[in-house]
């Protein structure tokens, strides 16, 4: 029996050794497996990472099409309001020329009208058509 107590410490570590053993091996199998997920969502996230990359170039060059489109837009606007005000002061212009060329028609035949009548050679008035300055009696009914 003597011999039995005095193995049994040693069975009794080595039993503890073991147990020890298999716990560490235990925390190092979870440990792989944490670091084999770590790595699978590293992965994950580099890959997220690109697309999000790709989609920020797409939409940067989406913006600088926009941005394009844009100043193509205000220039044809600005041409059409530039075309727009020139028509309107050709317009104006035109307008202002028959104005002035109608008021000088009118002061010649006005002017011819004051010559005509002034004149003594002028000829009388038509039978039933009163004379310039003629006083004329209401029509009789």
């Amino acid at each position: 029996m003597r011999q039995l107590f005095s193995k049994l410490p040693v069975l009794v570590l080595a039993v503890a050794v073991a147990g020890c053993a298999s716990r560490i091996e235990q925390q190092a199998a979870q440990a792989e497996a944490a670091a084999a997920k770590a790595d699978e969502a590293a992965t994950r996230a580099e890959e997220s990472a690109s697309k999000a990359l790709d989609a920020a170039n797409k939409a940067t060059e989406a913006a600088d099409r926009a941005t394009r489109a844009v100043e193509d837009a205000t220039r044809e606007i600005n041409r059409v309001a530039d075309h727009l005000e020139q028509m309107q002061r050709d317009r104006e212009a035109a307008i202002h020329g028959r104005r002035v060329s109608h008021v000088t028609k009118s002061e010649r035949k006005g002017a011819a009208s004051m010559s005509a009548s002034a004149s003594p050679a002028a000829a009388p008035p038509a039978r039933g058509v009163a004379a310039a300055g003629a006083i004329v009696p209401p029509p009789k009914k």
